[in-house]
């Protein structure tokens, strides 16, 4: 008895890890004192961020920076030698693997983290601020 009690338990708990999963999606802005306005699409699964798509408006310009790619002239800038839409990739990949809790900010904005540093050294605040915006968008 005690073995076929065990075994629809186990039958319970694998049958139910197969269930449905909920996705949503939302778009969400925030605009930084700049002017420049970050817009952030997110795909969530069971609440979770599966997919995040992040862009910003460059100021003065008719197209977004991933638009401009190169021509918006950042790599030289940076300590790691990465265009803006270079580092936006990673950022992107890395929120879709860790999500956005844990990253710690200094006071410019910037990640702390060494792990999100190596892909990424611009400010980050705006894009974290229009991903919680998406979220509570999500539909």
């Amino acid at each position: 008895m005690k073995k076929q009690v065990m075994m629809l338990g186990l039958s319970v708990l694998l049958c139910g890890c197969g269930g449905k999963s909920v996705e949503k999606e939302g778009t969400g802005t925030f605009t930084n004192d700049n002017g420049e306005k970050t817009t952030a699409r997110v795909k969530l699964k069971n609440d979770k961020i599966a997919e995040v798509e992040i862009d910003e408006t460059a100021k003065g310009k008719d197209k977004t920076k991933k638009e401009l790619g190169e021509e918006y002239g950042m790599k030289q800038a940076s300590p790691i030698k990465k265009e803006w839409n270079e580092q936006v990739a990673f950022f992107e990949k890395y929120v879709e693997k860790h999500g956005i809790d844990k990253i710690k900010l200094n006071q410019d904005g910037k990640a702390e983290n060494n792990d999100v540093r190596s892909g990424c050294t611009i400010s980050v605040d705006g894009f974290i601020k229009a991903i919680q915006d998406a979220e509570k968008n999500a539909k």
